[in-house]
This record gives C-alpha cells, structure tokens and sequence, in this order.
C-alpha cells in the first residue's frame, strides 16, 4: 500500500472565499516527526492552498517524502511494512514474525529497532498524535467566532489528511476498540478537545448537537472511509469538496 498525502482540504477555502490576513502565525518543530503549532492558512499564496498546503512542507506527518539512510530508513520501512499488515490483517493478527518475514528480517533484527509491536504501533501513530497534541495546546478556550472555528477544522483536517498511514491504522476495523488503552486515552482526549472547540460562547443546546454531529462527520470523513455511501463515479476529491462546503455551512448557519 501507498500512503498518500490525501486531497486537500484548503483547495474549498481557496475557491470559496477571498485571502485575509490571520492573527496566529505557524510553528513548525523537525525532529523526525512533524510537529505543528498554531497555523496560518491565509497567509499562504491562494495558489499553493489550492494545490495543499504540504507543497510548503507542513504536516507531512508519517508520509515520508525525503530520502533517508540507515536506521532511520530502516525504521520508516518496518513501519510502513507493519501498517499495511495490520491495515490487511487486524493489528491483533499480525504477529512480529510476520512483520519480520516480510521484510525478510530475523525477529532479532526487528527487536533492534522496536521492543515489541506496541511499540512499532506507537511509532507510527505518534508523529500524528503529537502533532495533535501541539495544535490542541495552542487553541484557546473557546473560538471567539465562526471564522476562526472554521480555520482551526481546516487546519486540523489537513493534519489528519497528511499522515495517511497514522489514519489507515486508525481506522481499522471501522473503530478503535482494538487499540492499547493508553492510546486510546490520548485518541478519546482529542475527540473530547476538538469538539469542545467547535463550540461557541452562548450556542443553544440544539446548535451543541449540531456541532458535535459535524465533528464526527469530519472524522468520518477522513478517517472511516470504507462502508460509506458513494456516488457512482464521483472522486474522492468532489466528495471531500461538498463534505467540506456543507460542514462549514452548517457551523456558520
């Protein structure tokens, strides 16, 4: 399997409203794994946010798109070999000497890089973990408007967007029961945390429920994409598109 970065979520804002300037700026931290602050999609040229926003090299999260040598190669291959066997086989059934044979290693070889397969797991859903917890931690209370609510979804959905094989795992099996539970803490703690964000002071309890219903369709949209209802030859693309387009008028009806 190939882990591709994902159709961009900005190329709605780029068609669908002019550029602004922006009060927060972006912190981008390397080091191994993508780590990204608070944003700044507006202050972007509209052209590279039509194209994605990962043409400026942020959020490449678990995509690895520059050459590597030595261990750290080798890691980034036994997790990309480990993803697609539990993405095909469920995590619980992909033992470590299956990882091993397919990458034709010996179970010692595999040892040196990870202590066992909770902690190959980790390795490859930290980088978006992390980078979540980084956004989280920026975020104020609360949004004082719908316009910076709807920046802070488009900047999220592009981190989830960018670290395709982190989602391909997440969305095994359809759900996440399946998971270690120190990971599911951290997952549970997010959805709590981004959909406290898609509040707004002085909502009514009918608005709450919409809002935490257009969160978990973002989730779903990205991340559970098996079993859902399609329309005969239409692109992921135009989905995400009118997905996007009906979110945003949604939180800002």
């Amino acid at each position: 399997m190939r882990y591709s970065k994902g159709s961009s979520a900005s190329g709605y804002l780029a068609v669908s409203r002019p550029r602004a300037s922006c009060l927060w700026q972006l912190a981008l931290v390397h080091t191994g794994k993508v780590v990204a602050g608070w944003w700044a999609f507006r202050r972007l040229p509209i052209l590279a946010v039509m194209i994605g926003i990962n043409h400026y090299g942020i959020g490449n999260g678990n995509v690895n798109t520059k050459r590597t040598t030595g261990n750290h190669s080798t890691r980034e291959k036994i997790l990309d070999v480990a993803a697609d066997l539990f993405v095909e086989n469920g995590y619980p059934s992909t033992p470590l000497s299956l990882i091993a044979s397919k990458l034709e290693f010996t179970k010692a070889a595999l040892y040196y890089h990870f202590k066992n397969k909770a902690d190959i797991l980790t390795g490859i859903l930290d980088p978006l973990l992390d980078a979540i917890d980084a956004i989280l931690r920026e975020t104020p209370v609360h949004f004082p408007d719908a316009e910076k609510r709807w920046e802070f979804v488009l900047a999220y959905s592009e981190l989830l967007l960018s670290n395709a094989r982190a989602v391909s795992v997440l969305a095994i099996g359809g759900n996440q029961a399946w998971m270690p539970e120190d990971i599911l803490k951290r997952i549970e703690g997010h959805r709590v945390r981004t959909t406290e964000l898609a509040m707004l002071p002085g909502m009514s309890d009918e608005d709450q429920v919409k809002a935490i219903l257009l969160v978990d369709m973002l989730h779903r949209e990205i991340v559970f994409e098996k079993g859902r209802g399609v329309v005969n030859g239409m692109t992921a693309e135009r989905r995400r598109e009118i997905v996007y387009g009906f979110i945003r008028e949604s939180l800002e009806s």
